[in-house]
């Protein structure tokens, strides 16, 4: 991934899951409440947006998230296509300023997910080592 900037157009509705395995966990997690979890879905900064996950399928009897946006009015927005594995080894995240949902993994690399001005929203894989990775998302993978 080093410094590739990959965008893809994400349809509404479009099953996305990201699994991981063996990863070693990040720091302290003394942000634990910013992150999206199974049962703790976070409001985008706009309050206009919702990030939840749900549980994607077991390969190998590894639990896996799948990260869901959805609207004000309950409507999926965005159905991440890449498989995280659950845990302390993935971290989901809005930026705090902006409706920018980051997926942050050591294993498989990291993303964010943004609305584009047609509506859609597309997912961009980001080195970690990318100039464009804000100073607050660089703290929590460095942690």
């Amino acid at each position: 991934m080093g410094g590739i900037l990959r965008p893809r157009a994400v349809a509404t509705g479009v099953a996305v899951m990201v699994v991981l395995s063996g990863c070693q966990p990040f720091g302290a997690d003394h942000d634990a409440e910013r992150f999206v979890r199974p049962g703790a879905p976070k409001v985008s900064p706009s309050n206009i947006y919702t990030a939840t996950v749900e549980r994607g399928p077991q390969p190998d009897g590894a639990e896996t998230w799948v990260a869901v946006i959805i609207d004000e009015s309950g409507a999926e927005v965005f159905h991440d296509d890449h498989a995280f594995g659950a845990g302390r080894e993935t971290r989901i995240t809005w930026l705090s300023n902006e409706d920018q949902l980051w997926l942050l993994s050591r294993e498989v690399g990291s993303a964010h997910v943004d609305r584009n001005p047609d509506g859609r929203w597309v997912e961009t894989t980001v080195s970690p080592d990318a100039d464009s990775v804000p100073d607050e998302i660089r703290e929590l993978l460095d942690a």
